[in-house]
């Protein structure tokens, strides 16, 4: 038909990337003057770990000198992780707290 109009569909934007982003971690050091006890204390406040797993993580870190806390987390949500460890750790006079880092995870 000649008076047939073709009206072109109109483009869809891509939508946007709103997925948050799930590549870090929180890593614990050994030290030699945080008491062990306070360490699982320290992670079952700041990280939310259970007494099991909070000890299994705190003896890793002990023997192999770092232990993976939390995986899959935001930036963000590591840095809170590593200062709520490092503030329930800390015992004036005696201790610092612990040492951590918010990573990025590997792919």
């Amino acid at each position: 038909m000649p008076d047939t109009v073709t009206i072109p569909r109109p483009k869809k934007a891509p939508k946007p990337d709103t997925t948050p982003d799930r590549g870090w971690k929180v890593v614990l050091f050994n030290d030699d003057y945080t008491p062990y006890d306070v360490v699982i204390y320290a992670l079952q406040r700041a990280a939310g770990l259970s007494l099991e797993v909070a000890e299994m993580v705190t003896a890793e870190a002990h023997r192999e000198g770092s232990a993976v806390v939390r995986r899959g987390l935001t930036e963000e949500d590591a840095e809170i992780i590593c200062a709520g460890l490092r503030k329930w750790s800390r015992i004036e006079g005696i201790c610092p707290g612990v040492h951590c880092e918010a990573q990025a995870d590997d792919p």
